[in-house]
Parts: structure tokens; sequence; C-alpha cells
């Protein structure tokens, strides 16, 4: 007798546990990670927008460079429960954990629960997840309307309305974060080719109405969230939402290694989702042998729908100069897709072909291979002086066996640099391991097989290697998130941004040149004005027309040197790239101002306050 029989409440008191450890570590994380510029900008930017202060797209306003619910939704949290850090966060710890809950009921439609628990498990012990879902980011928020989107279109029997509902949240997504504008179109021609021409033309009709209705509150500068996507030579009509600016100072996007090294970050973190989608497509069986063949469009369309935003954002990060360490966070918006998709795909059965085990070992070592880069800093010396390799032509030449280690080969032989060397050394590191442990799963199989084991060879291989990687990745992730600032980082953070406001006087005009974690401070510090295009993360600083970069809220040299000028109370980091810190140490134009940060200097630059001399 199987346990689920014997304990027929077990898979949901085990389910009960992951959720349980899931919302226990979001509070950790959202009470120990630093703070970063993108939430301290939608956090305050919302905030001001929620009071009417300013309006999104608002021209001369802040640099909307999202779309409009990214802001609105945090800032309005604010306005109701109280301005902070510690609401934003709470608020993304509640998203989060409505997230999972939606997770939870299409996974258990899909696959039953013992795969819903499994879901609930992967995010469970995902650090990564879980230190970015519990911060007042944009991420939680898309992933909780996909999560809740994908509850209304699959499983058995939708009713219109649900189909309706979802149509409308995948606008919704899109109001949210721009770069997720085809999950609409591909939503419904799902639902055309599911459940029929009358349930699509009702998704299209609900889908464009909201669209609509968004795009007349926000009209017409709105348009600048997407004009900057399209080549200007064919849209020329939207020349007037473009902006016209280059980079300060000599800008050449990553390096190739840097490139790299984001793409194995982002298989690190995504790991089980990325390894399980490629081997769900090399063990894909035909749709008669399905053991609920119903679930075949459902698996289609998350496999398209994952793997064509996947691409995308790899593209839009990995292959571009933006922001390359933006691959693993850019897949959050997403991941669910994916996972739904592993779930989805195993659940219904997979090839037990023999011929298949290459197409599958393929996809194991290629991705253990790139999980090696991604530990780079934690054992590529290692591997390069305790990895010896046979000196083939020594051992002719001399008789006896010589051997040298791996660094001296990569040097002598290849010519390699080191941190080249480092790289290579930590693929094949990786890739070793995982053909190790493809061979530990085949001779587990091998003796599994003589008893009472009913599992497939492939299915035994994949879940073998899928666990023994997981527990890698987990025990060399503990000490990744570690908190630099313990579990008070909240409270510190509150009483270093009231004690910011005691000392700022009402009605001052602020320069803000704070670093991008330090942004959220200024939530704290009400009834000042201040200059909008300040208020961003690190970014909106271009060489350009000032009047043209104003008016889409950025700024260039002209423009902060007045502002600099006109300012009553300056807020510096002293390593912003555009301030020359001794400048402030005249104090025959600035006097400053003591400011105590208090417990939060220990992990955080101090930010240094002056006034303006007469």
């Amino acid at each position: 007798m199987s346990q689920a029989r014997r304990y027929p409440r077990l898979i949901e008191l085990i389910t009960l546990i992951g959720v349980l450890l899931y919302v226990g570590r979001s509070l950790y994380f959202a009470h120990s990670a630093l703070s970063i510029g993108d939430e301290g900008a939608y956090l305050y930017k919302g905030l001001a927008f929620a009071r009417g202060e300013y309006r999104p797209f608002q021209e001369y306003g802040f640099w909307t460079n999202k779309a409009p619910l990214a802001f609105l939704i945090p800032g309005y949290i604010q306005l109701w429960f109280g301005p902070g850090l510690r609401e934003g966060r709470y608020f993304a710890v509640l998203i989060s954990i409505l997230m999972l809950a939606g997770l939870w009921i299409t996974a258990n439609r899909l696959g039953g629960k013992k795969w819903a628990a499994i879901v609930v498990w992967v995010y469970a012990l995902s650090d990564p997840h879980l230190a970015t879902y519990s911060q007042a980011l944009s991420q939680g928020l898309v992933a909780c309307l996909m999560s809740w989107m994908l509850v209304c279109v699959l499983g058995d029997n939708r009713p219109l309305w649900q189909l309706v509902l979802g149509s409308i949240i995948s606008v919704l997504v899109v109001m949210t974060r721009q770069n997720m504008v085809f999950v609409p179109p591909i939503l419904i021609l799902y639902v055309f080719w599911q459940y029929g021409s009358k349930a699509g033309w009702w998704a299209i009709t609900a889908s464009i109405v909201t669209s609509i209705a968004f795009l007349a509150i926000y009209w017409p500068g709105i348009l600048q969230v997407w004009a900057g996507w399209l080549p200007s030579a064919q849209t020329p009509f939207l020349d007037n939402f473009r902006i016209l600016g280059t980079p300060a100072g000599a800008f050449h996007g990553p390096s190739t290694l840097a490139r790299w090294q984001a793409f194995a970050i982002g298989v690190r973190d995504h790991f089980f989702v990325l390894c399980g989608s490629l081997c769900g497509v090399m063990l894909w069986i035909h749709k008669e042998r399905w053991k609920n063949p119903d679930q075949f469009k459902p698996a289609v369309f998350l496999g398209v729908l994952f793997f064509f935003l996947f691409l995308l954002h790899m593209w839009g990060s990995i292959f571009n100069d933006f922001c390359s360490l933006c691959f693993t966070s850019y897949q959050m918006f997403f991941s669910m897709t994916g996972l739904l998709f592993v779930l989805v795909v195993f659940s219904n059965g997979i090839s037990e072909s023999k011929r298949r085990f290459p197409l599958l070992a393929l996809p194991l070592v290629l991705t253990s291979s790139v999980l090696g880069l991604s530990y780079y800093p934690v054992w590529s010396d290692w591997l390069l002086d305790a990895v010896h390799i046979p000196r083939i032509g020594a051992s002719i030449a001399y008789g006896r066996i010589g051997f040298a280690s791996l660094r001296d080969v990569l040097t002598y032989a290849f010519d390699l640099e080191s941190d080249l060397q480092k790289r290579v050394a930590s693929i094949l590191g990786g890739g070793l391991v995982g053909i190790t442990i493809l061979v530990i799963s085949l001779i587990s199989f091998q003796l599994l097989k003589k008893g009472s084991w009913r599992y497939s060879r492939n299915l035994t291989i994949f879940s073998t290697f899928m666990v023994a990687a997981l527990t890698l990745s987990s025990f060399l992730n503990f000490s990744q998130y570690h908190p630099s600032c313990s579990t008070n980082f909240l409270a510190y953070y509150e009483r270093a941004g009231k004690a910011l406001a005691e000392i700022t006087p009402p009605n001052s005009l602020l320069y803000w040149k704070g670093s991008g974690r330090q942004l959220a401070l200024l939530l704290y510090v009400e009834d000042v004005r201040y200059f909008p295009p300040q208020i961003s993360a690190g970014a909106g600083y271009l060489i350009g027309d000032s009047d043209h970069l104003l008016k889409f809220g950025l700024y260039n040299d002209e423009l902060d040197q007045q502002w600099k000028e006109s300012a009553d109370i300056l807020m510096i980091w002293r390593f912003f790239p555009t301030v020359l810190f001794e400048e402030f140490q005249d104090q025959t134009k600035y006097q400053p101002i003591p400011f105590d940060m208090g417990e939060i200097r220990n992990c955080e630059h101090p930010l240094f306050l002056f006034k303006r001399q007469p």
C-alpha cells in the first residue's frame, strides 16, 4: 500500500509545510534584503502618483520608464497604509503568497496534489525567487497576475467569464511591465484553439476594451514605453515619444565574459525550470499516448509562452548592452509558466525509449556545465590546481606517465588569460559533475528495477539528477544571501529615514544624488520639494537638449548645475558617477549637516548632507 493511501492527508501536510516555509522565508528576506534603486523608485514615484502630485507620463515630471501599474499599485498601498519600505515589502510578501496560491490551484488541476506540492516546494527552496518577490518590485506584481491569469484559463471546461477575466488580467500584466506585451496575443490564440471562436472573440473584445481604457487614460504619453522598441525609420509618427539623448561618459556595454556569467547566473537561479523544460521537450511523446490527452493543448500553450518569453528576455538582456545582469530577474516575471510546463509534460508520461537517452543527457550535462560556470568564484581556483591531466608527449618521451595541472595546461598549451581559465575550469567541472550524476543515476536505476521499482528509466534518471543538482545548489547557495544588516534591516532603515526627516527643514528644495539603495529613505521625508528627474534608479542622466530631456523626466549637465545652485539641501553619495565629492568639501559654498544613519551604516554607504551657503 502506498504512503498516500495509508496516510491520506500526507500530501496536504507536506504542502502546508512548504507553504509555511515559503511564508517564513519570504518574511526573512523582506526584513533582511538590502534595498535597490528600482524598489525605491517604484515606491517614491508611486506615492507621488497616488497623492496626485504628478501623473504617469506627465511632461516635465518623473521619468515613467515602466508601465503605470508598476508604480500605481505600490503607490496606493502606501497612500492607504502609510509610506515606507516596510509597508511596500509586506505588501510584496502578501502578493507573493497570492501568487503561490494561484500556482497551487493550477498545478493541482493539471497534475494533482503531488505535483502541486512539488511546485510549492520548488518555490519555497528558491532563494532567488524569494529574495525578489519579497521586495517592492514589479516582478512580484507581474508573477501574481500571471499566476491568476493561468488559474482563469487552464483546466477542464473553464467558464466563459473566467476566460474573459483571464484576458483582462493579461492586459493588466502588460500595464505593469511593458516587456510582457506578447502575453495577451499568445493567450488569445490559445483561447481560440482550446475553447473555440466564441470564447476567442470574447477574449479579444475584453483585451481590446481594457487596453483602450488604459491608453485613453494615459494617452499619448504612454506611447513612450514602446516607442524606443520600434525602428524609427518605419515609425516616424512616434518620434515625439522617443528620447533623443546619449549616455554620459564612455559606455561600451558588458564584456563577453560578463554576458556569459550573467547567463550562467540566470540558469542557476532557474535551474529546475530551465533544465526541466528542456528535458520535457526532449522526452515529449505523441498526444495519443498522453494519460490525459485534454492537457496536450495547455502543455503546448505553456511551452510556447515560456520559451518565447525566455528567448525574448534573453535577447533583451544578454544580447543587448542595457543590463545583462537583469537576465535572472527578468525570468521572475514568467518562470511559473515553465514550471507548469514541466508539470504537465512529466505528469502525462514521457518517452521511455533508450534512444531518447542521449537527448535527455544533453540538456542535463549542458545545464550542469553552465551551473558550474555560475559558481566560478567559489571553486575555479581549486579546480585549476587540483585537477591534473596526463602529459601524453612527456609520457612517450620519458616512458613514464606525467601530469600537469589544469592551470598549466590552459596557460602553456592554450595561452588563456587568468579570467578565461577560471571560466573554462568551472564549465568543465560542472560538466564532469553532471556526467557523474548521470552515471550514478543509471547505476541506481539498474539496481532499483530488480525490485518493485515501477518508474521508467528516463524519469528515474531525470528525477535523480534534479534532486542531486538542487541539493548541491542549495548547499552552495547557503552563504549567498546572508543578511548584511541582520533581520532588523527594515527597522534600521526606518530609523535612518526618520532621522533624515528630522534634520530636513520643511519646504526645503532638495538636490538628490544618493545611491539607489538609499532612495527609499526619501519616503520618510515629507513636506519638501525636489527635482523629479533625480528620483530614479541611478539612470536618467544623458547628453542632449535640456528641454527635450526635461520633458521626459531626464536631465543633463546644464540642468544638474542649475539645480545644484538653487537647492537648499544637497544629499550626496560620494560614489555617484557624476558627483565630484571634493567640490562639496569647500565650506565657503556648502555647510555640512551632521546625519547619524544609525545601525544602517553597517550595511549602507554614508549619505552626506550639505546646506548651500547663502
